[in-house]
């Protein structure tokens, strides 16, 4: 007998898992009732789950794996660039938590954009009036569909390149993921100085989607005229082809106190 015990997982039976005494591993389920042991051998009884303990197991199971594809496909739309660069605090930006009230046409328009993307979309406008929510709305709803999706601020893209730059490495994997992603969504393309870099790199993007119809959202506080001066003349004349522009106006929502919905 000694020699089995040794033989047995003994944090199993310390724990009352395993025992050779039936009546100790026999407990009761205020759902399920009584539950006896199973027998194992030798005499040995192992404690026996409920069926309600096994649902639950299974439901915290699917929930995890649930959550590792979902922080997978996260990865995916928003750290594409690298884990330093991963654009974080936008799963809150959807349509249900945008406030259509506020900009109507530009939220029918994006949810239409969202379920059915084409050509291009361009969000101009106020700093605060909800540009990002809206990009990052139809990056959202599409990460749920499993639908292959790319989100980065123009910032964030011109420092993940800079520093492939510096370290002397090849960023052109990055832009090819830009450029043949089925759907690319770019924040801000005016805030990073205009430079001929820059001026390239969105050159190469956008003529390169534009090229075989593949569809781009972008956002930016300038006019559409104003474009040149960020993307250069021929990526605007590339852009403007098949565009819907969509002018956010109104209040910041930053301004509103205790109001943290409706994004940049």
């Amino acid at each position: 007998m000694d020699s089995l015990h040794h033989l047995l997982p003994s944090s199993l039976v310390e724990r009352g898992l395993l025992s050779q005494d039936a009546s100790a591993l026999t407990w009761t389920c205020p759902t399920c009732g009584v539950i006896e042991p199973g027998r194992w051998k030798d005499g040995w009884f192992y404690r026996r789950s409920c069926p309600c303990q096994e649902r639950r197991r299974q439901q915290q199971e699917q929930h995890k794996i649930q959550h590792a594809l979902a922080e997978q496909r996260r990865a995916l739309v928003y750290g594409w660039l690298g884990a330093p660069w991963q654009e974080r605090g936008l799963d809150d930006k959807t349509f249900a938590t945008f406030e259509p009230a506020a900009q109507p046409q530009a939220f029918a328009v994006a949810q239409a954009w969202a379920a059915r993307p084409q050509g291009t979309l361009l969000l101009t406008g106020d700093y605060g009036t909800g540009k990002t929510h809206l990009l990052a709305a139809i990056a959202n709803h599409r990460r749920q569909q499993a639908k292959s999706t790319l989100f980065a601020s123009a910032v964030t893209l011109f420092e993940a390149l800079g520093e492939c730059v510096r370290l002397e490495q090849d960023y052109h994997a990055l832009l090819r993921q830009a450029i043949t992603t089925p759907v690319f969504l770019l924040d801000d393309v005016d805030k990073p100085k205009p430079s001929d870099f820059r001026q390239e790199v969105y050159y190469r993007i956008i003529d390169g989607r534009t090229r075989v119809h593949l569809p781009i959202a972008l956002s930016c506080n300038c006019s559409p005229a104003e474009l040149d001066r960020f993307i250069g003349g021929a990526a605007r004349s590339r852009l403007m082809q098949d565009v819907t522009v969509l002018e956010l106006r109104g209040q910041d929502y930053r301004l509103r106190n205790g109001n943290r919905r409706g994004g940049r």
